[in-house]
């Protein structure tokens, strides 16, 4: 169970930085959150994501800043998370300067990630996420062209209003050069158009990275294809009219 709970715990970290992302639409029977509202004392909220799939599962992040100190705001936690009859205490452990504090309440996880703030204050995420039946869960990366034996790492489908959008990092074994053909050819026959191609150096002298924009009407992708240990990372974003 904790590993469960670190893996939503390092993508709630990674979404503090590519908050500002926009990437397709999101199908109108996907599911929705539906938990309990997040226990928050008296916190400085504000939005990161809102309405979120992360790999089929809905999702919300916010981000808080508070002068109580990180311990004072694990001990909150501790308290409102404390086991009772059926129910387990919240589960803790660190994520490099990261504390984190984490409850599964029914089909909902409830994660807090906090480090030191401002003066003797604190900052970090509170995330929720849900469940779903695995007759219902979204197939990550479905209906994304990629080269056999692909493995997607993250799918994620933002819901906001004004940011419909969907970002996808996958992995393969084949090489940048091998991935960035395979979607020029597998994008161009879909009926998207080239609009920029560029290869660049990595610093290191680890090979080279790949970029690519391409258009299909109203939408707009954008592709980075690097070297990833023997193989290759790819992160897709696809814009919605962006």
């Amino acid at each position: 169970m904790t590993n469960l709970f670190k893996r939503f715990s390092g993508f709630f970290i990674a979404l503090a930085a590519v908050a500002a992302c926009t990437c397709a639409p999101a199908m109108a029977d996907e599911p929705k959150l539906d938990c309990a509202p997040f226990p928050a004392p008296e916190f400085k909220l504000t939005w990161v994501m809102q309405d979120i799939l992360f790999n089929g599962l809905p999702m919300q992040v916010k981000k808080f800043d508070s002068p109580e100190s990180a311990q004072s705001i694990l001990a909150y936690y501790r308290r409102e998370w404390k086991a009772a009859p059926q129910r387990p205490a919240g589960i803790e452990y660190e994520i490099g300067e990261w504390k984190v504090i984490a409850a599964l309440r029914g089909t909902c996880f409830y994660t807090v990630q906090v480090q030191r703030g401002a003066g003797n204050g604190s900052t970090g995420l509170l995330g929720v996420s849900q469940l779903q039946d695995p007759g219902q869960a979204r197939v990550a990366g479905k209906g994304i062209p990629m080269m056999s034996g692909s493995n997607v790492v993250n799918d994620i489908n933002h819901r906001d209003p004004g940011k419909a959008a969907r970002t996808i990092l996958l992995m393969n074994a084949f090489s940048p050069a091998a991935n960035a053909d395979f979607y020029r050819r597998t994008m161009t026959a879909d009926g998207w158009r080239i609009i920029a191609d560029n290869t660049l150096p990595i610093r290191g002298g680890n090979g080279e990275a790949h970029t690519l924009t391409l258009k299909r009407g109203l939408n707009e992708a954008g592709m980075t294809i690097s070297r990833s240990g023997e193989g290759s990372s790819v992160l897709l974003n696809m814009m919605d009219k962006p």
